[in-house]
């Protein structure tokens, strides 16, 4: 690893509005990278937004399997749209390119989430990794919410690390992020920083509560298990929420953490917003080498259980 610049940029992204919402990345972009940034993250669906969780009536929509009763505000009228009229393949597809074009006029890497449909048919959650030179990879949810979202995206089965030139990285979206093995697999696997793109925390989540608390609440509930991610594998956590101008009210709180845990950037509006932070390599190195190496001391034959499917009841 090489020290390295990373900005996590967070907007409110137009409804099925791809062109608009890509000239949002452009211009945030360009932000970033004149305040030095080297990779810039951007959320999850950035580039079409993210609307599904408003698809049907209010009450087929608390209805869904595995919904959380009281998660969807009584005045939540937003249409939704079929992801697979907003999908697109991938990297041949338009926004993909447009975002390799950003990343060259820039020359950074740039990435964001989209609509994936690929070759079975099937429409994949997913986000896209794009450099100066082209394109880099892609990272497709493996954990999609119960309900709506398992219903219309198809899951991805892999951890793939990305390289970025200056140091090695791994994805998770959302919902992914509530799984600590995937995390832990990343660290095994060499990665030093977990990006991690969301739409989560909105003001429906809180809504019993005043306004002036809500983005401190969802700021406390970001911390409760990002900290834990990053100083448990001893990775930086590059978190980018969407900002909250729309329906749902998303909170930002995007924010990027070193390995021992500590906030080194944070956007402080739950609007547009920009955060740039170094990523160190000597912090890295000393975390990982003198202060919690927990990655050498494992034990991994004493953790079979880890992949059983049958939850025990004693």
């Amino acid at each position: 690893m090489r020290d390295v610049q990373i900005a996590v940029a967070q907007f409110t992204p137009k409804q099925v509005d791809k062109e608009a919402n890509l000239a949002r990345i452009a211009d945030l972009t360009a932000r970033a990278a004149s305040a030095g940034a080297e990779i810039v993250c951007f959320q999850e669906q950035a580039v079409a937004g993210y609307n599904l969780w408003s698809l049907g009536s209010r009450h087929e929509r608390e209805g869904a399997p595995g919904a959380e009763a009281g998660r969807f505000p009584p005045d939540w009228h937003q249409p939704g749209v079929h992801p697979y009229e907003v999908a697109e393949p991938v990297p041949e597809g338009a926004s993909t390119q447009r975002l390799i074009e950003i990343a060259r006029r820039h020359n950074v890497i740039a990435m964001a989430g989209l609509a994936e449909l690929r070759r079975d048919n099937a429409v994949y959650n997913t986000y896209v990794i794009a450099s100066p030179s082209g394109f880099i990879g892609k990272y497709s949810k493996c954990h999609c919410v119960p309900g709506l979202e398992y219903a219309y995206f198809k899951q991805g089965n892999a951890f793939p690390i990305f390289d970025l030139g200056k140091i090695r990285a791994g994805v998770l979206i959302c919902y992914d992020n509530h799984f600590p093995e995937a995390h832990r697999i990343y660290a095994i696997r060499g990665a030093e920083a977990i990006i991690m793109p969301h739409v989560a925390v909105g003001c429906s989540w809180w809504r019993d509560l005043p306004p002036e608390q809500v983005h401190q609440q969802a700021r406390n509930w970001v911390l409760t298990w990002l900290r834990a991610r990053a100083f448990d594998n001893a990775a930086f956590a590059v978190f980018v929420n969407q900002a909250g101008e729309d329906k749902e009210g998303c909170q930002g709180c995007s924010m990027i953490l070193n390995p021992d845990g500590d906030i080194i950037a944070e956007c402080a509006s739950t609007g547009e917003d920009i955060a740039i932070a170094q990523l160190s390599a000597k912090k890295c190195y000393d975390v990982r080498r003198r202060t919690h190496d927990y990655l050498a001391h494992r034990r991994p034959e004493l953790y079979g259980d880890l992949t059983r499917t049958d939850i025990g009841e004693a």
